[in-house]
């Protein structure tokens, strides 16, 4: 038994060398700024989100592997600010579903599978697909051209590659359909389910067929919605757009099986 808990205690202490290491390389030059400006008076983004930003970052890049625990007092030591901002970014990010929390006052970056994206598929395919059809009748000539505006914004990421980009006008493409829908709680639930999938290390080898794919089948998307095709639009969203089966190919090559070692090329 002895044996054991000493054995623990010490991949214990490897992991947190480990993360000092990481923590290391990261660069804090604008936090630290953050920090001196607010002494002179300055009024900027708070500090918490700040801290979010960098962490969020570091997890979609790879530079945190999933699994991989990261300490609070090992963050608030190397940023040196207390350890309230660095809980409360951690909590953001837990409920982005980023980390997991430990009971060690410690958090897991959250191993995001092929599975798990699987379902993410399915859900997104059901939810939207059910509000598409529902918002068709809507639909008018100023949002069709926020659709085409929002899509062509995205053509433009997926020429470099830029999934967070991507993301980031993916989200405010579909949100033109949410929005119409009225129910806050739907349109933050399917933000915080699509957004999954741009938080994370992917691979690169077939990002850029599979978010050009993604490209064409949102101008398909806008056809229908130019045509307030709510019947088109509902079988569109949850039987191609948002098919499991249908991107399966991408989802295996950009995501790791076991959540393990999707990082970028």
């Amino acid at each position: 038994m002895l044996g054991k808990i000493a054995a623990q205690q010490a991949e214990d202490e490897a992991r947190s060398t480990l993360f000092e290491r990481r923590i290391k390389e990261l660069d804090m030059r604008y936090i630290l700024y953050y920090i001196v400006r607010v002494r002179h008076g300055v009024k900027t983004e708070s500090l918490t989100n700040q801290v979010y930003k960098v962490l969020k970052q570091q997890i979609g890049s790879g530079h945190f592997r999933p699994g991989e625990r990261i300490y609070e007092q090992v963050l608030a030591q190397r940023m040196r600010i207390s350890r309230t901002p660095i809980r409360e970014a951690l909590l953001k990010l837990e409920r982005d579903g980023l980390v997991i929390c430990n009971s060690r006052r410690s958090y897991n970056v959250r191993r995001l599978s092929v599975a798990d994206v699987k379902e993410i598929y399915q859900i997104l395919g059901i939810l939207e697909s059910s509000v598409a059809g529902l918002v068709a009748g809507q639909i008018t000539p100023d949002d069709v051209e926020l659709l085409r505006r929002y899509n062509a914004r995205m053509e433009a990421a997926s020429n470099e590659s830029d999934l967070p980009a991507f993301g980031a006008w993916n989200r405010k493409f579909h949100d033109v359909f949410l929005s119409k829908f009225g129910n806050r709680t739907m349109c933050e639930l399917c933000d915080s389910v699509r957004q999954q999938l741009y938080n994370f290390p992917v691979s690169r080898a077939s990002l850029k067929e599979w978010i050009k794919k993604s490209v064409r089948e949102h101008s398909e998307i806008i056809r229908l919605a130019e045509t307030q095709d709510g019947k088109g639009l509902e079988e569109y969203f949850r039987h191609t757009h948002w098919s499991e089966e249908r991107n399966l190919e991408y989802i295996e090559k950009a995501y790791d099986r076991d959540g393990d070692a999707a990082v970028p090329a």
